[in-house]
């Protein structure tokens, strides 16, 4: 092989200053409605759900150009604010809201199981059946191998199938 084959190596280009993402107004405009129905599984209050939603992507914006996958980086924001809203709210009051509205007890009954779920089964509970992620993109999200998620899952949903039918 000639040295005229070996093509030449560029002067490298700091990371920090190049961003091979997409706009951030085109990733906002995509996942905005997916990340604030994340929240709303989450937290049940489509107003602290937008909220959750907005505080994620403000953390995005500001190291967008250093994040290499934006899209998991604002589900975990996500999944974060979502369990801060919760912490505050069970701080505010200490018994689980109860459902007034009798027609739609059985739905609320799923709801309050996960809920109850700890938190990285509901995590992964939320991100497979609300977004509809695959165990890889699941695994990726959350920062833990894709046998702990098929594993996890497992069990979370033994653990609703065992509440539920109580």
């Amino acid at each position: 092989m000639s040295d005229a084959t070996v093509p030449l190596v560029a002067d490298p280009i700091p990371t920090a200053e190049v961003s091979m993402n997409e706009p951030f107004e085109v990733l906002y405009q995509r996942e905005f409605r997916s990340m604030v129905r994340l929240a709303t599984a989450l937290v049940d209050a489509p107003d602290q759900a937008e909220e959750v939603v907005q505080e994620a992507f403000a953390a995005l914006y500001l190291r967008y150009r250093l994040v290499q996958n934006p899209e998991a980086y604002l589900r975990v924001c996500v999944l974060n604010g979502g369990r801060k809203v919760l912490r505050r709210r069970r701080l505010m009051r200490q018994q689980p809201p109860i459902a007034e509205d009798h027609g739609e007890l059985g739905f609320n009954h799923v709801v309050d199981a996960v809920r109850r779920l700890p938190t990285k089964q509901r995590n992964v509970v939320v991100l497979r059946y609300e977004l509809q992620l695959s165990d890889p993109e699941i695994a990726e999200t959350l920062g833990i191998p894709v046998g702990t998620v098929k594993s996890t899952l497992h069990r979370a949903l033994a653990r609703l199938r065992n509440e539920v039918s109580q």
